[in-house]
């Protein structure tokens, strides 16, 4: 089927059928195994950035990783893609460990295979290159065969791609808005033709208006070409629109996490329950749940409290919660969930 409008809706409808099959076929592309991640700050003190989470992400999903700032987010997110190296615990991409892949071949075809599309796309371009060589950057490294004639053809297709034209890639960062800098970050990340690409808060630093217009790319992007994302946010109304399963991050710990229907008609975790009756509600026909007011600061990485780490801030602390960590359990089908009221 030929290339189309994003708003032919024949068209649309048959890139999310075919997308659909890919997602019932339940392939585990990333499996995360009790992973940590500590920043030494000082003599014999860690920050618990990460602090032993698990969970799988299948091919073709979206898998929404949402918290208040500070929470580790964007550390899972660079730790998975080997920018960090894990403290302890086991990161697999596609059934490979990801600390066995050493030697430089192996390396170089992971990098290629996992991107990630940064959350400032004013920082995250080089102010002093054009677009095209921003884009063709990674392709020089990659793909040292392909001809120039070849790379330029591959800079206008993925300017196209991304809603841009052409034209585009003789300017310069400084010249284009956050809107059009975040489209030349996604089309650096598909530049190399990955599975797997990491959105750290894509969308954090744009315009409200511009913020429907990227997501509603990602996905159509991830229809078209079969990409894996994991969608990085503190908006849970934002994860909601995008995520096929969603969870819940704090303190460095996962505290639930499930499909993006059941989190937000029932979820369990106090956290969560807090975070989704933050969201403003416009349809006046939908009934507005009462609003959870969180008391106190969040807690110091460096020095966690003893039990869950939510029990300083939780109304439904009790004196379990103060000095035993609950497990990460499953509640219900495919719904986990790390709090002793389950």
């Amino acid at each position: 089927m030929e290339m189309t409008k994003l708003n032919d809706q024949q068209f649309m409808n048959h890139l999310q059928k075919e997308h659909q099959k890919l997602l019932d076929e339940k392939q585990v592309l990333l499996e995360v195994d009790d992973l940590k991640k500590y920043f030494r700050v000082g003599k014999g003190l860690d920050l618990k950035a990460v602090d032993g989470i698990s969970f799988k992400i299948y091919k073709g999903e979206t898998f929404g990783l949402v918290g208040e700032s500070g929470c580790g987010k964007t550390t899972v997110g660079r730790t998975v893609l080997r920018i960090y190296d894990p403290t302890d615990g086991t990161v697999k991409f596609k059934g490979q460990d990801i600390k066995e892949i050493k030697n430089r071949k192996d390396v170089q075809e992971f990098k290629g295979n996992a991107q990630m599309i940064f959350q400032d796309p004013y920082s995250s371009l080089d102010p002093r290159m054009t677009i095209g060589d921003i884009i063709q950057e990674g392709l020089d490294v990659h793909f040292p065969k392909m001809t120039t004639e070849e790379k330029h053809a591959r800079i206008s297709h993925l300017l196209e791609i991304v809603g841009l034209n052409p034209e585009h890639g003789a300017r310069f960062p400084h010249e284009l808005s956050g809107g059009q800098r975040q489209r030349i970050g996604i089309a650096r990340a598909l530049a190399l033709e990955p599975d797997f690409i990491v959105c750290d808060e894509p969308i954090s630093a744009l315009d409200v208006s511009i913020q429907a217009q990227i997501v509603n790319l990602l996905n159509y992007l991830q229809w078209e070409m079969g990409l894996t994302y994991l969608f990085i946010s503190h908006d849970l109304s934002m994860v909601q629109h995008i995520s096929d399963r969603i969870g819940v991050m704090y303190l460095g710990h996962l505290v639930e996490l499930t499909d993006n229907k059941k989190l937000y008609n029932k979820p369990l975790h106090p956290y969560t329950q807090a975070l989704i009756s933050a969201i403003p509600v416009v349809d006046l026909d939908i009934e507005k749940k009462e609003r959870i007011h969180l008391e106190g600061e969040v807690p110091s990485p460096i020095n966690p409290p003893k039990g869950c780490p939510f029990a300083p801030r939780c109304r439904e602390c009790m004196d379990i919660c103060k000095s035993k960590k609950p497990q990460f359990k499953e509640v219900e089908e495919d719904h986990w969930v790390a709090c002793h009221l389950y």
